[in-house]
This record gives C-alpha cells, sequence and structure tokens, in this order.
C-alpha cells in the first residue's frame, strides 16, 4: 500500500542526477525505496519503520525532494502483512536548508575575514564565540578566554573600569562601549575600541554581540602628536626665555658699557684740565685703564660667546701645568677675594697635572669658575681650587661655600646670558658659557653639583699628557 500526500508518482527510474550516494534499501538508479530492497530492509533489522530521503523526478524532467516513510504493517500475532509507504515532497525545505548552508558559509567567511573582532558574550560577560581577529587582538583562543579568563588580557590599569562597565550596561540592558588597553601575551600593549549591542531573543536579553576595533596606531599617533606639541611649547618657552635674557643681557652690556664710557670722558676732561697735580693725573689715568680693560673684557666676552656658538674658537695648544695656572689664578683673583671678605686657597696633588692646551684660555676658565664662586659666596665664606687626576684626565674643582643653586636652575646654569638673579646686574652671564665652550673645545667636560644652603662645586676635566694617560 503506497500513499503520496504530495500526489507525486515514486518513478521507476531517476532521471535528476547525479543522485545522492545510494543507501540500504533504496533503488540503485534512482535512490527510491524498492519493493523489495525495503521491505527487506525491515524485516532484517527487524524495525516497524524506516525514513529516508531522496532524489526523484517529475514526468516534465524536473527534480525535487522526497521524504519517503517506510513502515511495517503485523497482525495481532506479530506476523508481518504488509507495509504502508508515505511520500513527501520536500523541496522547499532542501532549498531553504542549501540557502541557509549557503548564507552560513558566506557568514563565516566575513567573520572571520573581519578586520573588527567580533565577539558574542552571555550575560555573565564570559565569551561564547569570537573570531581569530580577537585572538590577534589579546593573544586568548576560546578555551583560554572561557568563564572570565578573557578579563585578564586587559591591562591591568583598566581592568576595574572595563569590566564595571559592562556589568553596569548589562543590568541595564543598554549598549556597551570602552576605550582600552589589553596587555597581549607576547608583552604588546594593544589600544581597543570595544563596543556591544544587547541581542534580544522573543523580547528576553540572552547577551551580547560587539567589536573591537584596534587603534593602537591613532593612538600612537595622538602620543607622537602630543610629544611634538610639548616638544613645540618647551622651544617656544626657551625661544622666549632665550630673548628675554638677551634683552636683559643687552640692556645690563649696554649700562656697563656706558658707565666704562662715561668714566673714560670724565677721566680725560679732568685730565684737560690746566694745574693739574702729578698724583692727580696717575689716579686719573688708572681710573682710565680700568675702565678701558673692563670694557676690552666684556667685549671680548661677547666675542667669545658668539665663536663659541659657531663653532670657531681657536684652540692654541702647549704644555700647560695646573700647578702653575692655580698659583696664578689665586694670585690674580686674591685682592677681590680679600675685599669681599672670602678666604681664597688651592690644593694640588702630588701627581703630574700636565695637560696639553691654550694657556691663556685655560686660565680663562678657571677666572671665570673663581668669579662666579666670589660673586655668590657671602662673607665670612671660603672658594676652594683644586686638582686631582681621574683615569686619563685632570679634574679640577671650584668649591664655594655659598647659599648653593636650586634644582630646577641647574640645568641652566651653562646657558647663554643665564643668570641666578637677574636683578643682581651681576654680569653679562656669558662667563660659564665661555667656560664650557672652552673646556668642550679642550675635548673634556664641565659639570655642575650643588645644594641649596650648602655650596656649589664646578668641575671640569682636560684630557692628560704624560704616559699614565690610558
Amino acid at each position: 500500500m503506497n500513499a503520496s500526500p504530495s500526489g507525486t508518482r515514486r518513478p521507476s527510474r531517476c532521471t535528476a542526477g547525479p543522485p545522492p550516494r545510494p543507501q540500504a534499501g533504496l533503488c540503485r538508479s534512482c535512490s527510491a525505496p524498492t519493493a523489495c530492497e525495503t521491505p527487506h530492509a525491515l524485516r532484517s533489522h527487524g524495525a516497524a519503520t524506516r525514513a529516508l530521503e531522496f532524489v526523484s523526478s517529475r514526468k516534465d524532467g524536473t527534480t525535487l525532494w522526497v521524504a519517503a516513510s517506510l513502515s511495517a504493517c503485523r497482525s495481532d500475532d506479530g506476523r508481518l502483512v504488509g507495509f504502508v509507504a508515505v511520500h513527501r515532497d520536500v523541496t522547499d525545505r532542501k532549498l531553504a536548508e542549501a540557502k541557509l548552508r549557503e548564507s552560513e558559509a558566506r557568514m563565516r567567511a566575513l567573520v572571520d575575514a573581519s578586520p573588527l573582532g567580533i565577539d558574542i558574550m552571555d550575560l555573565a560577560g564570559h565569551p561564547v564565540f569570537f573570531n581569530p581577529k580577537c585572538v590577534e587582538l589579546h593573544g586568548l583562543d576560546l578555551g583560554d578566554a572561557h568563564d572570565r579568563g578573557w578579563t585578564e588580557a586587559i591591562h591591568p590599569d583598566d581592568r576595574a573600569r572595563v569590566v564595571s562597565s559592562w556589568y553596569e550596561a548589562a543590568g541595564a540592558k543598554a549598549p556597551w562601549s570602552q576605550t582600552y588597553r589589553f596587555l597581549h601575551r607576547d608583552g604588546r600593549v594593544v589600544w581597543v575600541s570595544g563596543r556591544a549591542a544587547p541581542m534580544f531573543v522573543d523580547g528576553e536579553l540572552v547577551g551580547y554581540v560587539g567589536t573591537l576595533e584596534d587603534i593602537t596606531p591613532l593612538k600612537q599617533a595622538e602620543a607622537d602628536r602630543e610629544r611634538l606639541l610639548d616638544a613645540e611649547r618647551e622651544l617656544r618657552v626657551q625661544a622666549e626665555r632665550a630673548t628675554r635674557q638677551r634683552d636683559e643681557t643687552l640692556a645690563v652690556v649696554a649700562h656697563d658699557l656706558r658707565n666704562f664710557i662715561s668714566t673714560i670722558l670724565l677721566g680725560v676732561a679732568r685730565l684737560e684740565r690746566p694745574k693739574l697735580s702729578e698724583d692727580e693725573c696717575a689716579r686719573r689715568v688708572a681710573v682710565i685703564k680700568r675702565s678701558a680693560e673692563a670694557t676690552e673684557h666684556l667685549i671680548r666676552d661677547l666675542l667669545d660667546a658668539s665663536r663659541i656658538e659657531s663653532g670657531a674658537l681657536a684652540i692654541e695648544r702647549s704644555r700647560v701645568d695646573f700647578a702653575a695656572l692655580f698659583r696664578g689664578a689665586v694670585e690674580l683673583m686674591q685682592p677681590r677675594a680679600a675685599e669681599l671678605g672670602i678666604v681664597l686657597d688651592y690644593a694640588i696633588t702630588e701627581d703630574p697635572l700636565e695637560v696639553s692646551g691654550d694657556r691663556s684660555r685655560l686660565l680663562r676658565v678657571l677666572l671665570n669658575l673663581l668669579d662666579n664662586a666670589l660673586k655668590f659666596t657671602p662673607p665670612p665664606g671660603r672658594v676652594s681650587l683644586q686638582a686631582r687626576r681621574s683615569g686619563g684626565d685632570v679634574e679640577i674643582a671650584v668649591a664655594d661655600t655659598g647659599r648653593g643653586i636650586d634644582a630646577e636652575a641647574l640645568p641652566h646654569v651653562f646657558d647663554r646670558y643665564w643668570q641666578a638673579k637677574r636683578t643682581s646686574r651681576a654680569g653679562a652671564g656669558l662667563g660659564l658659557t665661555i667656560a664650557k665652550g672652552i673646556v668642550e673645545a679642550h675635548g673634556g667636560r664641565i659639570w655642575v653639583e650643588s645644594t641649596p644652603g650648602r655650596g656649589t662645586v664646578l668641575r671640569f676635566t682636560v684630557p692628560a699628557t704624560d704616559e699614565r694617560r690610558p
């Protein structure tokens, strides 16, 4: 007995190839149940019902999918008395299933190839799916990220904020978004922009689907831009400070030059008066000479500073003994130290302290450093010169018992035109700049050590020349 709700006829031969793989109980040519094989299969397996699907064809040559069900009929005593066959047209379902598989394949390819990380989370915040891009961003596969393991990949500084915001959004059934960092397993810091939207089934929230966008290059660009802006601001501040210091220095230089010239002119005018005693003439000449020397010294400083800045400072080398150089510097500065009430002394080790350098310029360095120390050491105080061997160099130190230099001012000590106290009118602010330029032209280095209230030590080195140098 055969029944077919769709009204289709089971053909004896199928022309809609290629047919599916033959199965037990199907026709070898068309895969349809046969009168011989299917009952035989039911008998041999003792089954009551056998269901199968196969491709068939209509009279017009079109193919269709058929779902067949063959059931055994038995008498009250269990004897097989016949079969009942039911055929249904399931072509629409099969086509829908094929389209669904094709759609799923396209979606899987799209998700796998997406430049965005795509994930699905349950309401507890546990990942149930994510694509390869997510693994690339945080370094965890789905097994590692089970339960809340994925949160361990969040940067420790961002973790509490991100997790808290997630549960707050999930509790309100609201969308979620955060910008945060992953600490990748390979040690990289990866910036991401995370977004998630709630998924509802029959009006009930069942989870979230989200995306992760790698914004590390953007963050790096922002950081680079901030660094450039900071550098630009710092350069602007330095330029403004240099301009201000230059203007202040020019005012000091102009004031000093005016004073020197006025003194010279005044002395000359006095000398032109008749009946001037020899002692008065000698005194006026001495004043004019000191003013002229001070003017020459100031002009020399300005020229040397310009030469140093342009790299044109000339060094005339000869053998220089620092013991003799110390004695000459102290002799020149001792009268001023005595006038200020400051003790000036020096100490030299017994080691040879000979260098190859420009004697007059090295003496200039010592005089500049001593002048600076005397200028900022209140009486009664002490300024000391010291020299010793340090490896292949001779190291010289000028120490004072003055008020010291504040930490924020230390980096500017050797800046051109810089002065610790601009109101003191303590000169053009070129002494230490010139000292630095001369020392570096000799192949040495110069630095400052200072603690406010405990004095200052200015040190510089010059390469030694004897056989002890490595």
